[in-house]
């Protein structure tokens, strides 16, 4: 019996989209789907305690932002320790913004091959950029929309059929997702959310407007944020502006403008193309 475990990391909510559709269409096909999403302290917990069951009639589907082209800390961190040798599959998927979905699909790929598991499928699916929710025309605006949730759909239900008869379809391997131009991936793998730190928008607490409600602290998927009294950031920030967005107050605010600006940029010397993709 095929049984399946979601695990994702989704601080502007469009991974979580996506890990539901997985999650809607396992149960459509009547698959035990356990769903965890590793942004918050009870889906850390529930995650770790799924992947301690593993065997290999298990499908991993692990979802992550794509953030400085890389999948997010909390999703790398949680690949690092998974159990070795498992024999379950497994199934990456990565949302990201317009600007280029860097090489992030390579890293979790290698990472969930590197640990045993079978690569049953992958994904990319454009988004609407996570930096630009006060923004006009956002770069991805609109986006996942039906036709990538109808991706998705497929994805899962191939991913299943090749888990449940073999002769649906045959494993697929990293290089099959180290897709990238030749010209551009050197510069995209470079990349860090490190190197990114010294360009992205400066928080300001308004200790005026600051209630020390906790909701930052709440919203925050990489556990960066402690109250002391006032909001301060540790160096697990992977600068999602989840605590800007959420604050009922307006309590901490940047200015998104000249990141905007970079987005822009980026999506139109890459021009990443197709916008959506599948692997199978």
């Amino acid at each position: 019996m095929v049984r399946s475990i979601i695990v994702y990391c989704s601080p502007a909510g469009s991974t979580r989209r996506l890990a539901q559709v997985m999650e809607t269409t396992l149960n459509d096909l009547h698959i035990p789907c356990a769903i965890s999403d590793i942004g918050t302290a009870k889906g850390r917990e529930s995650a770790v305690r799924a992947v301690q069951e593993m065997g290999k009639s298990t499908c991993l589907f692990v979802g992550s932002p794509v953030y400085a082209n890389h999948p997010v800390p909390p999703i790398t961190e949680f690949l690092e320790r998974l159990p070795e040798n498992t024999g379950a599959a497994a199934v990456p998927f990565v949302t990201w913004g317009g600007a280029s979905s860097g090489v992030a699909l390579y890293d979790m790929g290698s990472a969930l091959s590197a640990k045993g598991l079978r690569l049953m499928g992958a994904a990319k699916v454009m988004a609407v950029h996570s930096l630009m929710w006060r923004a006009e025309n956002p770069v991805g605006e609109g986006r996942p929309d039906e036709a990538d949730d109808q991706k998705i759909r497929e994805l899962t239900a191939a991913v299943i059929r090749k888990m449940t008869d073999r002769d649906h379809g045959k494993d697929i391997f990293p290089g099959d997702l180290d897709y990238q131009p030749a010209e551009f991936r050197e510069e995209l793998a470079a990349a860090s959310l490190e190197k990114a730190r010294g360009h992205m928008p400066q928080r300001t607490v308004h200790e005026d407007r600051c209630t020390q409600c906790g909701r930052c602290v709440e919203a925050c998927p990489a556990a960066a944020i402690e109250l002391s009294p006032f909001p301060a950031f540790n160096d697990r920030c992977i600068f999602c502006f989840n605590c800007v967005r959420e604050c009922p107050e307006d309590a901490i605010a940047a200015d998104m403008s000249t990141s905007e600006k970079m987005v822009r940029a980026r999506a139109e010397r890459f021009d990443e193309r197709p916008r959506t993709r599948i692997f199978l």
